[in-house]
């Protein structure tokens, strides 16, 4: 296989990331509505992702590094974690009560971050670095174009009937998985034995500066996204698919600008390039409470697409080269675990503050948390790490 190919062809997976969490955004909070209309039991449902990810991607990464099968390190996760969850998304849609409906989805966010983790520690493990901004920047394009299926396609096959759009993304999310994933050959013989799990992550300075902007990054971020057509409908009088179309604009944009951003980051500094994006989406969040209309809606989301971009194809490129490479899974692992746990508590406490506060709070917080996160990688540094 050409190394030219390896950036693309290792991108082609997060398809089924981008249309599986595109799930998350418009097609679970409408299930939901379906046996509840309690803001508060749909933020504990969705935030069953976040909660799964606190701790699933860090076993996946330990269990990954500590792999020695002939598939290779990752791909035997990647696999086993995708070919779940599409099984259980599939199933959700036939639950007939909110407690079958939570426990359906706890065990179909658990191997979405099972599937998840591995991933995208295998795109640095395989891609040269000089390319690893392109391919950041081409699998981000693939994750917006699966989102894109969901959100412009879901609702129209939700009114034909509700379980087709669940299996539509459980179709695509295996096959495009299959194909992403099998050709790919893991280099073993590079393999190291990691040393003894460990915590020890807060002696490594750069690594802990980045966890805690990532915090806050998708602390602002879990405040939004399983709220955010309910807010659309609720608060501005627009149809859920007007508010769908929206998120796809978001994603969209963020395709057109996923390889520009990663080949700047590749050529420039990644840390600058996440410092825009998160001043950028904090920006748009801030006028975005004053919109009241769907065109300015929609240029605020691309606004905020742009931002959000940046953010995706650096974080994970920037842990890459300050973490000791022998302990990356591990490592991946326990940066989703602050993602994760930052929206666990977004989810569940914006949730507590629609019931109670209204959405007049909705947009400021969340720019705000992002406001934040930007000062933090303003003052931050991230060394390379060296090889001991």
């Amino acid at each position: 296989m050409s190394k030219k190919s390896i950036p693309f062809l290792v991108g082609i997976p997060n398809l089924s990331v981008g249309l599986l969490w595109a799930m998350n955004m418009s097609l679970i909070p409408m299930l939901v509505g379906t046996v509840t209309s309690s803001n508060a039991q749909l933020g504990t449902l969705v935030s069953m992702g976040a909660f799964t990810g606190i701790f699933v991607q860090y076993l996946a990464g330990l269990l990954s590094d500590r792999s020695h099968l002939k598939m290779g390190k990752r791909k035997p996760f990647i696999l086993c974690g995708a070919i779940l969850a599409a099984l259980f998304i599939a199933i959700l849609p036939f639950s007939k009560s909110y407690s079958v409906m939570l426990g359906v989805s706890f065990l179909f966010y658990f191997f979405l971050n099972f599937f998840q983790g591995p991933y995208y520690t295998l795109i640095p493990e395989v891609v040269e670095q000089r390319q690893l901004g392109l391919a950041n920047g081409f699998s981000k394009i693939v994750s917006v174009l699966g989102s894109g299926v969901i959100l412009l396609s879901g609702p129209a096959l939700w009114e034909m009937n509700p379980t087709y759009p669940f299996l539509l993304a459980a179709f695509l999310g295996i096959v495009s998985v299959i194909i992403g994933t099998v050709p790919i050959k893991e280099d073993t013989t590079k393999a190291s034995k990691p040393s003894k799990v460990s915590f020890d992550f807060v002696k490594f300075p750069s690594v802990m500066k980045l966890f805690i902007s990532v915090f806050f990054v998708f602390l602002s971020y879990g405040c939004i996204t399983p709220y955010f057509v309910k807010y659309c409908v609720q608060q501005l009088g627009f149809s859920a698919g007007t508010a769908s179309t929206g998120l796809f604009v978001l994603t969209i944009v963020g395709a057109l600008f996923a390889v520009p951003a990663g080949i700047l980051s590749d050529k420039t500094s990644r840390r600058v390039v996440l410092l825009i994006g998160t001043i950028i989406f904090s920006l748009g969040m801030a006028l975005a409470a004053f919109v009241t209309n769907v065109t300015g809606m929609y240029l605020l989301l691309s606004l905020i697409g742009v931002g959000f971009i940046c953010i995706q194809v650096t974080i994970y490129a920037i842990l890459a080269e300050i973490s000791p490479p022998e302990r990356l899974g591990e490592f991946m692992g326990i940066m989703n675990l602050f993602i994760s746990f930052s929206q666990w508590i977004a989810t569940l406490c914006m949730g507590f503050v629609l019931d109670t506060a209204g959405f007049g709070w909705f947009f400021p917080i969340a720019s705000v948390i992002m406001l934040i996160a930007a000062i933090i990688i303003f003052f931050s540094r991230y060394k390379k790490h060296e090889k001991a």
